[in-house]
């Protein structure tokens, strides 16, 4: 994002929203402020959502990580996404998660050792610029989501268990 935020004026009609995480603020702010966007109403930057799950549902595309519950998440609403995951999780799980989606058609991948700022905005106007493969790909991430999955998991407990509790 940082190396995006001076070109983010070559996609004029979307607007993003970077979550930056508490301890990379500051120094996010600093590196982004030379670009002049965040005078700019295309970029709002924060340090922390406390209302992820309303700002999910008003967006059109996800560009994350690829954990379990981001993803869960993201097939709950059939959110398009492109998915960078991280290679420092235990047996490189982000990747699997983000290559289901993928398989499935709700996402694209970049690895992070490929990541650039220009390689990010062509892939983001690629898919914003594109009405039918979004809703594609929206409808694909609903197709792989599991809106019940805690009641499956309970069913599961109660088969395994004989329907015991403690």
């Amino acid at each position: 994002m940082v190396d995006m935020a001076p070109k983010l004026g070559r996609l004029p009609d979307v607007h993003f929203v970077f979550v930056t995480g508490e301890s990379y603020y500051e120094a996010t702010k600093e590196r982004i402020r030379p670009s002049g966007a965040l005078e700019s109403e295309q970029l709002k930057l924060v340090p922390y959502l406390h209302n992820m799950a309303e700002v999910l549902v008003d967006s059109e595309l996800l560009v994350g990580r690829s954990g379990a519950s981001s993803l869960a998440e993201v097939t709950a609403i059939g959110l398009p996404a492109i998915l960078i995951p991280s290679p420092n999780v235990t047996n490189n799980h982000q990747e699997a998660n983000a290559r289901s989606l993928a398989a499935g058609g709700a996402a694209e991948i970049i690895l992070e050792k490929e990541l650039s700022g220009e390689l990010l905005l062509e892939r983001i106007g690629a898919i914003m610029g594109d009405e039918s493969r979004k809703k594609q790909m929206g409808e694909a991430a609903l197709r792989l989501g599991m809106p019940d999955s805690a009641e499956a998991i309970a069913a599961e407990l109660r088969r395994l268990t004989g329907g015991r509790t403690r």
